[in-house]
């Protein structure tokens, strides 16, 4: 037995509903063989089934909101669509009820939903019904039913002829909620004056039942009690809109009070009222907020429970502002900052500048100085404060930045330069400024980006990178002789040392310790330290010091650097210290000039003769004065902020004199004896006999000068 295998093919592209067709199988041709009975076959094709119009959902669910007014559910038509076809979509009621929550649709040719040849897809719309009842999910279905065609073979519904119809009622939800969640209100400008901010507090939805919250006021930058009235639980409930306060003292100790708000049926809006006091502290933009809590008749649902009520201040910090944020370059580039090189710090050895949005000499001043003088910014009254951080350590990590709140007896840390003894290569430096407005009001804060000291340039780096400590020094001590012109017949003492970045030289006849005070304004150095380079030029006591009122060293003509003598940029106290750097020799040089009296009494200085005999006519005695030298550096993170390295020497000077007689205890110096170098290069002394009236003089020739210390 052969089986034939016949192909029917289908118009599923464009289905035509054509009934029962047939055609025959017939067999002919046998090759030996005979044809049997029977040699033919009828074959009918019948798609009255496949190719019938059907209509049915195309959703078996669809939801929708009571509000939405209505919910169309699409019918889809499958099969032949060259005819006309009809369906009934009726209503069949369940959980929501007819003409409560939607519009009947009856199971009646008033419900009939039309296809028109060609039409594959039909709404059927179902009109809802809103009400101001919250209510649950309720349900009711669509059916289909009752089709029809224009064709000969008639029409039916398919399998999914009912449709599930899920209505939500999301908006009768009753919500208590403020009406708004920021409220602004200007402070009183005097005292005993007050504003009341009013705050709604609303319910939408469902209003049929009753509903309690609490409302209560926190403490954010305003404070309770001072800059407004907090809410007292004393209140109790409120059903309309007025509100009663206490006085300070029945919530003085409070940041956190509430009252009930009682919403009763129908009613949809409360009002709260906070009253905000003047407080007398000009200050920036204060904020409170005010909160809701849940409903403690779980009836309605709490949204957008918390405001924000912000005091805005008459004239605000907030009002004087730079419009932008400063920067820091070196003070040698402060006339053209365009020349500092990107990702490259300021150079080590200079003091550096803050320039602000307001300064002419910043870079975006053409866009920023409009804005300044709308704001009438001064910037000459720039508040300035400087934070500084130790260089990185080898593996990379840096030490916190903390801000430099220490003053020298000649520099600032509150100034729009901050000199080089706070930093050296490496160090991690920030600026800090604050706005005032020529009426003296400060403004905000703004803070720079961070810089690095460059490690690779420098004005006087040390011998070997990265490491310093005490370099060798020279002092020597000399008789001036009558004929200097400006200090005849002294002792000039002279201390040169070489200067490396960020040190600081202090010397001084006394010994040096404390450097946190030593360093500091304060007047005790001045007591302590006599002859030093500690004390400014009104502050010596003796007729010369190391420091004078000249700001700058006579041998340098014109400047080698930016600004060096610049007393507006750098101040004149500093200006008087640095005089005596050769900043281009990378050496300090300090010279003083003292009479004998004030070497014994002010600079710790002795006189012995420790028995020297020359001859039988000529003996001698020995100046000695002691010179203590230290190398101080800025340390943020070591004790008291400085690390220093001290030295210690004597500089002696020797007089012979032309007598042979010796006394028992020497030649000292009496507190008031009288010591000086007479105008023939001669020193006098008068002393006094125990067992005599007279008071004979003795010379006293002076050797040959001294060859220089070196230490």
């Amino acid at each position: 037995m052969q089986t034939v295998r016949v192909v029917i093919l289908d118009d599923l592209g464009r289905p035509v509903l054509e009934g029962i067709e047939k055609f025959e199988l017939v067999l002919r041709m046998p090759v030996n063989a005979a044809l049997g009975e029977p040699s033919k076959a009828m074959v009918s094709i019948n798609d009255s089934a496949s190719d019938l119009p059907k209509m049915q959902f195309k959703e078996r669910v669809y939801t929708c909101n009571e509000d939405d007014a209505r919910v169309v559910a699409m019918i889809y038509r499958s099969g032949d669509v060259q005819h006309r076809s009809s369906v009934r979509c009726y209503t069949r009621q369940a959980s929501a009820q007819v003409m409560i929550d939607f519009e009947e649709r009856p199971n009646t040719d008033v419900s009939i939903v039309t296809f028109l040849p060609g039409e594959t897809e039909k709404p059927c719309v179902l009109e809802l019904m809103d009400d101001d009842i919250h209510e649950a999910v309720e349900e009711l279905q669509l059916v289909l039913g009752t089709p029809q065609s224009s064709s000969a073979f008639g029409a039916a519904v398919g399998e999914q002829n009912e449709t599930l119809i899920k209505i939500q009622d999301d908006a009768d939800k009753a919500v208590i909620k403020f009406g708004e969640t920021k409220f602004s209100v200007t402070e009183p400008s005097k005292p005993g004056e007050s504003v009341v901010v009013k705050i709604p507090v609303v319910r939408q939805g469902d209003t049929s039942k009753v509903s309690i919250v609490r409302v209560h006021t926190k403490d954010g930058s305003a404070t309770s009690g001072e800059d407004y009235h907090p809410m007292s639980e004393a209140e109790g409930h409120l059903q309309i809109s007025s509100s009663t306060f206490c006085s300070k003292a029945c919530y003085s100790g409070f940041n956190k009070t509430h009252h009930e708000v009682e919403f009763k049926e129908g009613e949809t809006q409360h009002i709260v009222e906070i009253e905000v006091v003047f407080d007398g502290v000009r200050e920036m933009r204060e904020a409170f907020t005010v909160h809701l809590k849940p409903d403690e008749n779980m009836v309605a649902e709490t949204q957008a429970t918390k405001a924000i009520v912000y005091i805005e201040e008459v004239n605000s910090m907030a009002d004087v502002t730079f419009p932008s944020v400063p920067h820091i370059v070196s003070l040698l580039i402060y006339d053209d900052t365009s020349k500092a090189k990107e990702n490259a710090g300021p150079v080590s050895g200079y003091p550096v500048v803050c320039i602000m949005a307001c300064n002419p000499k910043y870079p975006d001043y053409d866009k920023t100085g409009s804005i300044c003088a709308s704001e009438n910014i001064n910037d000459t009254l720039t508040r300035y404060r400087w934070l500084i951080s130790a260089p990185a350590g080898p593996d990379g990590v840096t030490s916190p930045l903390r801000e430099v709140d220490f003053d020298t007896f000649f520099t600032s840390s509150k100034t729009i330069t901050l000199d080089s003894i706070y930093f050296q290569p490496g160090s991690r430096v920030q600026c800090a400024a604050r706005a005032v407005n020529a009426d003296g009001n400060e403004g905000l804060e703004l803070m720079s980006p961070i810089v690095t000291i460059d490690r690779e340039e420098g004005l006087c780096q040390p011998r070997v990178p990265g490491v310093v400590g005490a370099e060798p020094f020279s002092a020597k001590l000399r008789y001036t002789g009558p004929e200097d012109p400006d200090f005849a017949n002294l002792i000039k003492l002279t201390v040169t040392m070489p200067h490396i970045d960020g040190m600081l030289p202090i010397i001084s006849t006394r010994e040096l310790s404390n450097f946190e005070l030593t360093l500091s304004p304060d007047g005790t150095r001045v007591g302590n330290h006599k002859c030093s380079n500690l004390l400014d030029y009104n502050e010596v006591k003796t007729h010369h010091g190391f420091l004078t009122n000249a700001t700058k060293n006579p041998e340098v003509i014109g400047e080698t650097y930016p600004y060096q003598y610049s007393v507006l940029v750098r101040g004149s106290s500093t200006l008087r210290f640095y005089r005596n750097l050769n900043l281009e020799a990378c050496l300090w040089e300090f010279v003083s000039c003292y009479d004998m009296s004030e070497l014994l009494a002010d600079c710790e200085g002795t006189i012995g003769t420790d028995g020297q005999v020359l001859n039988l006519v000529q003996s001698y005695v020995t100046l000695r004065v002691p010179l203590y030298v230290s190398y101080v550096f800025h340390s943020p993170v070591g004790v008291g902020g400085w690390q220093h390295f001290d030295l210690k020497s004597e500089l002696r000077l020797t007089f012979v004199y032309d007598t042979a007689i010796l006394w028992n205890h020497g030649i000292g110096s009496l507190p008031e004896a009288e010591l000086q170098v007479g105008v023939l290069g001669k020193f006098l002394q008068k002393i006094s006999t125990q067992d005599g009236d007279s008071e004979p003089s003795m010379s006293m020739s002076m050797a040959s000068e001294p060859s220089p210390a070196q230490f």
